[in-house]
């Protein structure tokens, strides 16, 4: 079978995903002289952050201070200073729920868009790597599908930023997936929401029992605490109750369960469920005082999955590592977060969470960030090197931003010096993301 090839570019690098990891990734390659382009199948940056719902990066801080800066915190304290994000307040000393930064999902978009177009990115929205031609370790070049046909693009290095680990998979790197994966998460903004004082115990039992008759799910309210939808707490800054709900109404409040966004019939099927589940939600919310004109404002156009595959790399974090803070001469950004297993198959328990104790702030090492075997393939995000239980902390958004920024900027250096990502000197790397505005390890 011959295949039509429409068109064929080259770049120096090539970031396949513009999520929280690939937005960063690419505009560091491109801040550090490489003719870059990104590739991302939605018509928007920001990946979970924003296509996906859940707005509130977390975490920037770590025990009191801050560990994670980059370009990333550039993004977030740009739309505060334009009112569209409210930072975490001093002294960094809540818990890590109210430790994200709360932001609006459109201006961020936006905001990225000109920082892409300042670093002078191109720009391939709406568009997905359908093939990896790879052979011996190097990948020559993926092919995209376009509204024209399939297109080549060549590069020197590729960093795979899918979130689902699908350019390495193509390119037949090593892949490690767990047999039960967290469940994932769709979310939508309510509107027409009233306060009136409720009785919580009496809801919660309603719930309860509409799950007992099959009118409700489990899953429709993670852990099945529905009492969430009815508070407006939100994250728990003082907010009003109105406030919350232009922020957080409906943000990651169900479970969509059995979720693999690695296979493309679970997530089709997530996908459908997932609607089905809110719409459940909505019917029960109709007939509670407060709620009777509650509709769904938007709703995020992708189930957002915690957790599919993660790629095997030339460093492998370990649960034990990352609770324990483990930080090496390798490590070229900081991570932060508890051990955060969600349960779907049973959601009367709860999430399994370790917490780090004071002091102890893991690093990302260099070589989680390059897919093992391979000479000019790189990763970041969620996909990064680890075990599950590593993952389920590293895989939150500001972690994926650091990441993504060293990737990209080791990819950049390697171009620059003429050689494989795997023989890239760290030290030059940690220098260059120190001069940066990154926080470094070791470089403090």
């Amino acid at each position: 079978m011959e295949v039509k090839i429409v068109r064929e570019e080259s770049f120096d690098v090539v970031v396949c995903g513009g999520g929280t990891a690939g937005f960063c990734a690419a505009i560091a390659a491109a801040r550090n002289g490489a003719n870059t382009a990104v590739i991302e199948r939605f018509g928007a940056f920001g990946g979970t952050m924003t296509v996906g719902g859940v707005n509130a990066p977390a975490l920037f801080h770590a025990h009191g201070k801050q560990i994670i800066a980059g370009i990333g915190w550039e993004l977030m304290t740009k739309l505060a200073e334009n009112g569209y994000a409210s930072l975490p307040p001093e002294p960094y000393d809540l818990r890590h729920p109210q430790m994200a930064v709360e932001l609006n999902a459109f201006q961020a978009e936006t905001e990225i868009d000109r920082m892409m177009k300042k670093a002078g990115v191109h720009v391939f929205f709406h568009q997905s790597v359908v093939y990896a031609e790879s052979e011996n370790g190097h990948i020559s070049s993926v092919l995209i599908g376009t509204t024209n046909g399939l297109e080549r693009i060549k590069a020197k290095v590729f960093i795979d930023c899918t979130g689902d680990a699908s350019v390495c998979a193509m390119a037949g790197a090593e892949i490690e997936i767990s047999d039960e994966l967290q469940p994932a998460s769709l979310n939508c903004i309510l509107y027409n929401a009233e306060h009136v004082v409720q009785d919580r115990s009496a809801r919660q039992k309603d719930f309860c029992d509409k799950v007992e008759k099959g009118e409700m799910d489990a899953h429709d309210c993670w852990g099945m605490a529905a009492g969430a939808l009815l508070t407006g707490h939100g994250r728990g800054r003082g907010y009003t109750y109105r406030e919350n709900y232009v922020i957080n109404a409906g943000n990651n409040l169900n479970h969509v369960y059995p979720f693999n966004g690695a296979d493309n019939e679970s997530r089709t099927k997530g996908e459908m469920e997932g609607r089905e589940s809110i719409a459940r939600v909505i019917k029960w919310l109709n007939g509670i005082p407060g709620y009777e004109n509650t509709y769904v404002a938007s709703c995020s156009p992708t189930v957002s999955a915690r957790e599919s595959r993660i790629v095997v790399g030339n460093a492998y974090i370990t649960g034990e590592d990352y609770v324990n803070g483990v930080v090496t001469s390798e490590s070229v950004c900081y991570s932060f977060y508890p051990i955060d297993i969600h349960r779907g198959k049973d959601e009367t328990k709860p999430l399994d969470n370790v917490y780090l104790s004071k002091g102890n702030v893991p690093g990302i090492p260099m070589g989680a960030l390059i897919a093992k075997g391979f000479d000019n393939l790189m990763m970041a995000g969620r996909i990064a090197s680890g075990d599950r239980r590593a993952q389920s902390a590293y895989r939150v958004q500001a972690s994926c931003m650091a990441m993504g920024e060293a990737a990209g900027t080791c990819a950049a250096l390697a171009v620059k010096n003429g050689v494989s990502v795997d023989k890239q000197n760290v030290d030059e790397v940690k220098k260059t993301l120190f001069k940066n505005g990154a926080i470094v390890p070791g470089m403090e």
